[in-house]
């Protein structure tokens, strides 16, 4: 029997799935809602721990806690999606930022740099593309570091700005960014390799522009080293430190003619070690493999959360196996 507080919300984030988790944070809420005492007493004792589970990786249960905490801070409901996403953002979602991880899996990623802008750089990019001379000749120089191209990313990449970018440049993608006849501008858009181009990708790029409205003090500016072609990617689902599950995004015939391979490798420690290298309890990490050396690298990390594509799982359908298949079987779920 659980009578202590703090131990009652541990074991609710490491069980959201259970039927007391959200009736317990619903009926707190309905008790904080009614009663002025029980709404103060948690906003004095207890926020440290409702913050806790605000950072579950379980979505249901961390909006519940969402709907909890803006009442006993007096603040509006969120009841929009808008506001939904930007508590998930700044709680939760800002957890997983490049900058945070980077160092801990630095051995096993793609070379990286990672650039400060102050408020007043995002403020210049958002309103007038306008980057100061010293910050221009830093990015200038990380990626020359970086071998001469680079991929960017604020929290998210400008993975929607190619329709946008073919009308801002009428299409001229040879003379703007430099394209061969063979290079398709589909595959190389997000390829950058002088400020020009960045200021382009910022300018007609929603994503980056969403992130960057959603940052309020100083940001980050990631400079990634491009690479034309990653080999067999694959998302792999982390849930209490355990790989639970991995799937293709799409079909891949080299994958399905080297399945023993992939599955053996998969299942092994060396991958386990890999993976688990990230500072995360939960995450959603993406990786290639290299099947001629076995070499396997991570692309990047996301929160273990609906926002992040499922491939070929579901977050609904399964749900059990993403959260819980290795403990119950030994084994990592594959989807080639």
């Amino acid at each position: 029997m659980i009578n202590d507080f703090h131990k009652l919300c541990l074991f609710l984030s490491l069980n959201p799935l259970s039927y007391v988790s959200h009736y317990f944070i619903e009926e707190l809420y309905q008790l904080a809602l009614n009663t002025l005492q029980v709404k103060q007493h948690l906003a004095f004792y207890c926020e440290d721990i409702l913050l806790t589970l605000a950072v579950c990786y379980d979505d249901d249960l961390r909006f519940s806690c969402f709907k909890l905490i803006s009442l006993l801070m007096n603040e509006s409901q969120p009841t929009t999606k808008d506001r939904l996403a930007y508590l998930n953002r700044i709680c939760y979602e800002s957890l997983y930022d490049f900058h945070i991880y980077y160092d801990k899996i630095k051995p096993f990623t793609i070379e990286s740099k990672i650039i400060d802008l102050t408020k007043q750089d995002i403020n210049d990019l958002i309103n007038k593309q306008f980057i100061r001379k010293d910050l221009e000749e830093k990015i200038i120089e990380a990626i020359y570091q970086l071998g001469g191209y680079v991929f960017i990313k604020m929290h998210r990449s400008p993975k929607d700005a190619y329709q946008n970018l073919c009308k801002e440049i009428n299409d001229e993608w040879s003379r703007y960014w430099n394209l061969k006849s063979e290079e398709d501008a589909r595959l190389y858009f997000m390829r950058v390799e002088n400020i020009y181009q960045l200021k382009l990708l910022f300018k007609t790029s929603d994503r980056l522009h969403e992130d960057l409205k959603q940052i309020d003090s100083d940001g980050k500016l990631i400079l990634r080293k491009w690479i034309n072609s990653i080999p067999n990617e694959y998302r792999c689902f982390v849930c209490n430190r355990q790989l639970n599950a991995v799937s293709t995004y799409q079909f891949n015939q080299q994958s399905i003619n080297n399945e023993k391979q992939i599955k053996d490798l998969i299942n092994s420690k060396s991958f386990e070690d890999i993976i688990l290298k990230i500072p995360y309890s939960h995450a959603v990490v993406d990786c290639s493999i290299d099947l001629t050396n076995s070499k396997v690298t991570i692309i990047e990390v996301n929160p273990f959360s609906k926002r992040s594509s499922a491939a070929k799982f579901s977050w609904t359908i399964d749900k059990y196996i993403l959260y819980y298949y290795y403990q119950n079987n030994q084994s990592v779920f594959i989807k080639l």
